[in-house]
């Protein structure tokens, strides 16, 4: 995973892009409650992914200058989320939940027509939530409900990342896993109560936290909202923080200095992400400008130079990484099921 020092946030592996809290229908209908019309949209894009043409991204991709065609992009032939809605009967940030997972397990071909790489078991799991839907079914609350699945595994003691949690940001987590329960228990919960979390995660900064756990604090201060509302915030940050979680299961096969030079970049990335902007976006300061060692690893010469080691680390990692992703999606197709 490479990227230049005038990136604007760090990379997602398949292309990955922040999603924003797109406005929620009140309930969906997948594939218009026609299963004619779940064969018809499946079949064709069966046929591509199987032979790995489609290449997973959450911008999703259809026809778009030189890129591959994603796998919802091509599914309803589109690059406009609206109607990717209007046509499939799916909430666009589930399609993107989906290919986020997809894309962390995918390896971007080489050439414009080689074949997507990956791991066969987990990139299996771009039909299977697909063959999972059941036309007609409401699947506005999969992306809500696994939210909250997430968070109590990101909240558990024994996650990778929790000692790089800080006590505030933990306390912050306990209590929206506490409002989301009571709202997916049928309660109204005072707004009151939500200002009161969003100002105690204010107030953690996730900007202080330490590099492993800023991308678990970033997604926290993201979703401090009712749980209804959250799927566009929680899809865009949980690209990330999946990325840095894997990342750091890379650990067990590097050595201590090439594990500083990792921290080093990721210090580089969150200086980036948190960098003053214009009104178009562009950074108004060179982030990394004090910060030598982050320089140095993000640096062309230096991914240049260690591109070999980094990809035997990666190849050593991949079992273990791959039993997450797969775990992931096995979770979410439960929620599809259920719906």
């Amino acid at each position: 995973m490479t990227f230049g020092r005038d990136a604007a946030a760090p990379p997602v592996s398949g292309g990955i892009e922040m999603a924003g809290l797109s406005d929620m229908q009140s309930s969906y209908s997948a594939f218009l409650g026609e299963p004619e019309r779940k064969a018809q949209m499946l079949e064709p894009v069966r046929a591509r992914w199987n032979a790995r043409e489609l290449v997973p991204d959450t911008s999703l991709n259809w026809q778009w200058d030189d890129r591959r065609d994603s796998l919802g992009g091509a599914l309803a032939q589109t690059r406009d989320r609206a109607e990717f809605e209007a046509k499939t009967g799916i909430p666009v940030n589930l399609a993107m939940l989906c290919e986020a997972l997809l894309a962390a397990a995918a390896t971007p071909p080489d050439t414009a027509d080689a074949p997507v790489g990956g791991t066969p078991s987990v990139l299996a799991s771009g039909m299977e939530w697909l063959d999972a839907i059941r036309p007609g079914a409401d699947l506005a609350m999969v992306v809500p409900r696994f939210a909250r699945d997430c968070l109590a595994m990101m909240l558990a003691p024994d996650f990778a990342l929790a000692p790089h949690i800080t006590p505030a940001f933990r306390d912050v987590g306990t209590a929206i896993l506490a409002l989301w329960d009571r709202e997916l228990a049928g309660e109204t919960v005072d707004r009151r109560e939500w200002r009161s979390v969003r100002q105690a995660a204010l107030d953690a900064n996730a900007r202080e936290t330490p590099v492993f756990g800023y991308p678990v604090a970033t997604l926290i201060e993201a979703v401090a909202w009712p749980v209804q509302s959250v799927a566009g915030e929680f899809v865009g940050q949980f690209a990330y923080f999946l990325v840095s979680w894997l990342m750091y299961l890379d650990r067990a096969h590097m050595t201590d200095a090439e594990w500083r030079d990792r921290e080093h970049m990721l210090i580089g990335w969150r200086a980036m992400m948190t960098a003053p902007r214009d009104d178009s976006g562009a950074m108004t300061i060179d982030p990394v400008d004090d910060l030598p060692e982050s320089q140095r690893v993000l640096s062309p010469e230096h991914m240049m130079a260690t591109m070999e080691r980094t990809a035997a680390v990666r190849a050593a990692a991949q079992e273990s990484k791959d039993a997450i992703l797969r775990d992931l999606m096995d979770r979410l197709l439960t929620l599809i099921r259920a719906a």
